[in-house]
């Protein structure tokens, strides 16, 4: 009998190892699982889940060489979030001055740039105008270019006096060296 007290020991020395061990291996596995878990997005793209739902757009384009008469525009543009939240996928369609416009955004966080990369592609020009948008305090201010007939287009379009229902958005051109010239501002209403 006094030979098993040894031996009881032995195991009650040998089972707590064994359960100690298989505690650290689920805490282990239990890390490695939330290490491994999907990343979510940022503060940058909940900052642009204003742009997310349907807008009534109204413009007026401003007299230049573009649309030497000028004239408006009425439209709209429907946002919501793209896969995993990483993005705003958008299509919109107008009609004024410059004809039918009908096209697809895709906006996205790009932390190597420390800006949004904006992809526009629609019926009005060939392949994609790629851009980049970043915050000026309160204002989103998206630069893209282009070229067309020849030409290389710069267009800078800013959102401003963003709220719940409304936002203002004004888009101007730059062609080669000149100025930038104001093309359209537009009122745009949440549905």
């Amino acid at each position: 009998m006094s030979r098993m007290k040894p031996i009881m020991k032995l195991v009650v020395i040998v089972a707590a190892f064994a359960i100690a061990a298989g505690a650290q291996q689920t805490s282990e596995k239990k890390t490695a699982a939330s290490e491994m878990q999907a990343p979510k997005p940022g503060p940058e793209m909940e900052r642009m889940k204003f742009l997310i739902g349907r807008w009534n757009i109204d413009s007026e384009y401003q007299k230049t060489p573009l649309v030497p008469a000028g004239g408006k525009s009425t439209g709209w543009y429907e946002a919501r979030l793209g896969p995993g939240g990483f993005s705003v996928i958008a299509d919109f369609e107008a009609s004024g001055p410059l004809g039918p416009e009908i096209g697809h955004q895709v906006i996205t966080w790009d932390p190597k740039q420390d800006a949004y990369t904006v992809v526009t592609v629609g019926n009005a020009f060939p392949g994609a105008v790629m851009g980049t948008s970043r915050w000026e305090g309160d204002h989103l201010v998206t630069r893209s270019e282009f070229t067309g007939n020849g030409m290389t287009m710069h267009l800078r379009s800013v959102y401003s006096d963003i709220k719940e229902g409304s936002t203002r958005i004004e888009e101007s051109f730059q062609a080669g060296d000149s100025s930038y010239q104001v093309l359209w501002k537009a009122n745009a209403v949440k549905k």
